[in-house]
């Protein structure tokens, strides 16, 4: 008995057709998304008027002319280049770009080796652990990360520009009313403590504290804490709050203070100060 010989169908074709689409499927599910590196001048991604960066929102022209946002506040909305309208539309693809820019610490000659996010660039750069510290003594070029070391072995010695005082939770020290600061340091640590003295009320001066130095201690975010006294005869003011960080004594404002009116400096010109220090 003759008959025919019977082949299954499938609608993927034969074996051998199905194996190469199989192998295409999983490609496909393997296949990982692009990544493009450019390469962009910085002022590329500046304001042309401020030569500022750029932050999260630009806006344009209808001519294609951009600009940040306090620019165009500044200019009433008119283009400088064109005198066209501009505040009102806002340039998506400079602004995408902006936001999936990635840049290196300014800091990496430091040790820094992070990859920052463009926009946040500032915010890294306030609380990197490597960021350098300026000497705060007038004439004095050091900047880096050793301040304390550097503040003691330089101008600690007797003959040096810098009035220390070395503090282990508590000190006091006499602040003379022409002095702008007086330095308080804590053995084994790089971190320098001023302490302020603010001219620029009347009929008194400001006290204040200021950490140069890092912020962090083994990974961890630290906050200082101050209390500070000033006594005259039977009276003592007192000012306690948490110690600000810098990175340099420049531009510098303090958030609070002790305010200590001309009556307590006396005829010498001076006050004692007790500081207690803790964290």
């Amino acid at each position: 008995m003759t008959g025919k010989k019977t082949t299954a169908s499938s609608s993927r074709g034969t074996p051998k057709k199905a194996k190469i689409e199989d192998e295409e499927e999983a490609g496909l599910e393997n296949e990982e998304e692009a990544t493009v590196t450019l390469s962009v001048e910085k002022d590329a991604l500046e304001c042309d008027i401020c030569c500022l960066p750029f932050q999260s929102e630009v806006f344009m022209c209808k001519n294609g002319h951009s600009g940040c946002a306090k620019c165009c506040i500044r200019r009433d909305g008119k283009c400088w280049t064109c005198s066209e309208r501009i505040g009102d539309m806002r340039c998506r693809p400079l602004e995408k770009l902006l936001a999936a820019a990635t840049t290196s610490c300014v800091f990496k000659s430091n040790g820094c080796y992070d990859a920052v996010s463009y926009l946040e660039r500032a915010t890294h750069e306030e609380t990197c652990q490597r960021a350098p510290y300026k000497c705060p003594i007038d004439g004095c070029a050091y900047s880096g990360l050793r301040l304390g070391h550097h503040v003691a072995q330089d101008h600690g010695r007797r003959d040096g520009l810098a009035s220390i005082v070395f503090i282990s939770g508590k000190a006091v020290a006499t602040v003379r009313k022409d002095e702008p600061f007086r330095v308080l340091l804590q053995r084994n640590t790089e971190r320098v403590f001023l302490l302020l003295n603010g001219h620029d009320l009347l009929q008194g001066r400001s006290l204040s504290l200021l950490c140069l130095g890092p912020r962090f201690q083994d990974g961890v975010e630290v906050e200082p804490r101050y209390k500070m006294e000033v006594s005259h005869g039977a009276l003592t003011l007192s000012a306690s709050g948490t110690i600000q960080f810098a990175r340099r004594l420049d531009g510098f404002q303090a958030e609070g203070f002790l305010f200590v009116p001309d009556a307590y400096w006396g005829s010498a010109g001076s006050i004692a100060v007790t500081v207690r220090i803790y964290f």
